[in-house]
């Protein structure tokens, strides 16, 4: 595809973003490792957090070319069987928006933003010659590829969505999906994908999702800081999953408990993504660490264990569309009260009190969930604060304040 010509000003714009991309890069890396918790063994996951910020040259590295995609709704146990890496489509960069299309809105959901940014033609990759699988969750999602202009160009396979979980016909058309997703896998990759193969990957995620049970148990335990839950948790989507899971388990060896005099609290909410730790960070330095989570980008990148009758290609299907569906529990779902259960579960198991509502600015279904979350959780005793905000660094001092209030009203 032959790149359309553009003015000096805009090749200047997208040079000096590109540079604001690297330094945002390399700042936030520099935090983590002027941290007293630093350790040698977060190493991997930060070279391939920074590689995740230049898909050109993250492409050019990878031995067989990725699939990009957006939400966890696809198994990564298909893309696993069928010989196919995984690019995943989720930027925390605050620079890259300056290059997304000047027909988005003005109110973006930053993420879908800077991804737009970071997919910029310009900046020498085809994106004609990628291939996309975009499960249809939040609006956002779904009208990505349109908003970007790769809609009718790129290879995209769309996975459409049931929005209610509870009943057969969504099951259903869910699993034609999954089936949808294998053949088209087999086609843009090294062929058919056997019920061999297939069992093989599910195996082999379901040691990686063992570790990271592993991880959360010494999140929830205080012994692990959120912010090095976050690199390993993002990195995942960006890793060979067994290099993935031999750097993991480097990682949990090598970990050096520190004393924690930290308030637990459960964060709720809008994806956290990196560079943009901005959150993590604030609500260390007002006294709370991040006990456990709801997050797609944190402890749900894996949704759940896969559970199988037998190892027929059908029945390995199934298991994986139930497991990427019914146990999802992302606010784009109508019915919700599973996701409203588990919330309450993990409140009471942890014993945590405090609650902190991360919502992006733009990212309509948690705006939406919020309201209604807090009413709910205020009625049972807990406390509940939201923190709306996007990839600046202009309203920090603003939510400091607002998080050292909030960690006042816990207690000791």
């Amino acid at each position: 595809m032959t790149q359309p010509e553009i003015n000096p000003r805009l090749l200047r714009l997208q040079l000096k973003t590109r540079e604001q991309i690297k330094k945002e890069t390399c700042d936030q890396a520099a935090k983590i490792k002027n941290r007293d918790d630093y350790i040698k063994a977060l190493d991997p996951f930060l070279e391939s957090l920074a590689l995740s910020l230049f898909p050109k040259k993250f492409i050019e590295k990878a031995v067989i070319a990725p699939v990009m995609t957006m939400c966890i709704q696809a198994p990564m146990e298909l893309f696993s069987a069928a010989g196919l890496p995984v690019f995943k489509l989720a930027c925390g960069s605050h620079a890259a928006g300056n290059l997304a299309p000047l027909q988005f809105p003005a109110l973006t959901c930053p993420m879908i933003k800077s991804l737009a940014g970071l997919l910029d033609p310009q900046s020498g990759l085809d994106l004609t010659r990628q291939r996309f699988v975009i499960p249809t969750t939040c609006d956002w999602v779904v009208k990505f590829s349109e908003l970007t202009g790769l809609y009718g160009k790129a290879d995209i396979h769309f996975m459409e969505l049931p929005h209610l979980r509870e009943n057969e016909r969504s099951s259903r058309r869910w699993l034609e999906e999954i089936q949808a997703l294998k053949s088209w896998l087999e086609k843009a990759g090294q062929g058919k994908i056997t019920p061999k193969a297939l069992h093989a990957a599910i195996q082999c995620h379901a040691k990686a999702f063992e570790l990271f049970a592993r991880l959360i148990e010494l999140k929830r335990s205080q012994l692990m800081p959120a912010i090095h839950f976050a690199l390993i948790a993002n990195a995942f989507a960006y890793q060979d999953i067994n290099f993935w899971k031999d750097n993991v388990r480097n990682y949990i060896d090598n970990l050096k408990p520190m004393e924690n005099t930290l308030a637990p609290v459960l964060l709720i909410g809008s994806p956290i993504v990196f560079p943009n730790y901005k959150l993590l960070h604030l609500m260390e330095n007002a006294g709370m660490a991040v006990a456990a989570d709801d997050i797609c980008s944190l402890e749900r990148i894996f949704p759940g264990a896969v559970t199988f009758e037998d190892k027929s290609e059908y029945a390995l299907l199934r298991a994986l569309a139930e497991r990427n569906h019914k146990a999802c529990t992302c606010p784009t779902f109508a019915d919700n009260e599973r996701r409203i259960n588990g919330i309450f579960n993990i409140l009471e198991k942890e014993q945590i009190k405090g609650i902190i509502f991360h919502v992006l600015k733009g990212c309509h279904p948690y705006e939406m969930e919020s309201g209604m979350l807090e009413t709910q959780l205020k009625k049972k005793g807990y406390r509940f604060l939201k923190i709306e905000t996007d990839y600046v660094k202009e309203d920090e001092q603003n939510i400091v304040t607002r998080l050292e209030a909030f960690r006042r009203t816990l207690g000791s």
